[in-house]
C-alpha cells in the first residue's frame, strides 16, 4: 500500500518498504532479526533473516540536524512485539548527552526509555504515543521503540548529525530494562535493577520538558533555530 506522508515541504511517499522523496527513491538501512539476536527476549534462529524494521536517514538535513524516517511493520517475534535495537546517545561538548525528538506519523508506538543511576540501577519511562504525537527523548535517556499495534508504524525524527549512537550496553544486557510482549505486558529484563518506573503519555512527557510540536518536519524547515537544543542540550533545560 502506498502512503503519502507529506506533500510539502517535501513530497514523501512510502511504497511498500521503499521511500520516495520528491520522486526519487531514498536509501534505506534494514535491521534483521539476526542483527537483533543480542537484544531479544527469545531468539529464533529459524527466523534470523526476518526484516524487522527500516531506517531512512537524512531525508532532510539542515545545519547539522537531520530528519530521518523509521518504519516498523507489525510482527511478533519470540513473544515480543516488533521493536528497534535500542541505544544511548553520547555526551556533548557541554556534558549533557544529545537529545532527540520523534513524531508518530502512522500507527501506535511505545517508547521504553531508561537512564542509568550511579548505583548501577536504572530509572525507566514507558511512554505511549499515537498518530501525530511528537515526543522528546531527553538527554541521558536510552530508548527502544515498539510497534504496539496491528498496523505499520511510521515515525519521523530529528537528531544532531555529528555523533554515533551507543548500542553496546543494550547488547551486553540483552536489550532494554523491559520487554513488551504480544499481549501488551511489560516483562522486566532480569539483567537490570529498576529503581523507578513511570508510565505516561507523550503529551505528559513533553509537558515535563516544556516541549510542544505539531509537525516536526514542517516546523523544522520553517524555523530550524527552534531545534537548536538538539545540538546544544543545555538549551533544553532553559526552555
Amino acid at each position: 500500500m502506498d502512503v503519502v506522508l507529506y506533500e510539502k515541504p517535501l513530497r514523501i511517499e512510502l511504497a511498500g518498504t521503499n521511500l520516495f522523496v520528491n520522486g526519487g527513491r531514498h536509501p534505506r538501512s534494514v535491521r534483521t532479526l539476526a542483527q537483533m539476536r543480542k537484544v531479544m527476549m527469545h531468539f529464533n534462529e529459524d527466523a534470523s533473516a526476518l526484516e524487522l524494521y527500516y531506517m531512512y536517514r537524512s531525508v532532510y538535513v539542515h545545519d547539522g540536524i537531520r530528519y530521518d524516517i523509521t518504519v516498523i511493520p507489525p510482527s511478533i517475534v519470540g513473544g515480543e512485539r516488533a521493536k528497534t535495537h535500542g541505544h544511548y546517545h553520547p555526551g556533548s561538548e557541554e556534558g549533557s548527552a544529545y537529545p532527540e525528538v520523534y513524531q508518530v506519523l502512522r500507527g501506535r508506538a511505545v517508547f521504553i526509555m531508561q537512564k542509568k543511576n550511579r548505583n548501577g540501577s536504572v530509572d525507566t519511562m514507558v511512554v505511549d504515543a499515537r498518530d501525530g504525537d511528537a515526543i522528546i527523548l531527553p538527554p541521558g535517556w536510552g530508548h527502544v521503540t515498539i510497534n504496539k499495534g496491528e498496523d505499520l508504524l511510521v515515525m519521523g525524527n530529528l537528531v544532531y548529525d555529528h555523533f554515533g549512537a551507543v548500542y553496546s550496553e543494550y547488547e551486553e544486557l540483552q536489550g532494554a530494562a523491559f520487554y513488551y510482549t504480544k499481549d501488551g505486558e511489560l516483562v522486566q529484563n532480569t539483567n537490570y535493577i529498576v529503581q523507578r518506573n513511570e508510565q505516561m503519555s507523550a503529551k505528559e512527557l513533553d509537558t515535563r520538558y516544556h516541549f510542544e510540536c505539531k509537525d516536526l518536519l514542517s516546523e523544522f524547515t520553517a524555523d530550524p533555530k527552534r531545534f537548536e537544543f538538539l545540538k546544544k542540550p543545555n538549551l533544553l533545560a532553559k526552555r
